[in-house]
């Protein structure tokens, strides 16, 4: 678990709309399942976007010090789980709203339709 006390991103308002562009673009193309399980994130993508994905994730660790990110690449996926903050009254689903599909709740463990 990260050591940052402040659960802020430290990203300005022009660099967010482009960064959450393309996660979610990310997400519309390659997600194939996610999970959430107390502050804890789980999401498996095609291997092809594991490139993508490290990039991402690498931007995120600069701005989000207060997640820790880990990425898992497997054969036939690649796994990204990205743990949160365990402090009570954390809303864990708005801390990963970026990294999930338009629409979906976290927790539903649902594949991309």
């Amino acid at each position: 678990m990260p050591a940052a006390d402040t659960i802020a991103c430290t990203l300005s308002a022009a660099d967010m709309g482009p960064r959450l562009a393309r996660i979610r673009q990310l997400t519309r193309t390659h997600l194939r399942v996610h999970s959430l399980q107390g502050s804890t994130l789980r999401l498996a993508y095609a291997p092809e976007a594991a490139s993508e994905l490290a990039a991402i994730v690498a931007l995120e660790r600069e701005c989000c010090a207060f997640l820790a990110f880990e990425l898992i690449e497997g054969p036939g996926a690649v796994e990204l789980v990205i743990e949160g903050p365990s402090q009570e009254g954390t809303d864990a689903q708005w801390l990963f709203s970026q990294f999930l599909p338009e629409g979906q709740a976290a927790g539903c463990g649902c594949g991309k339709g």
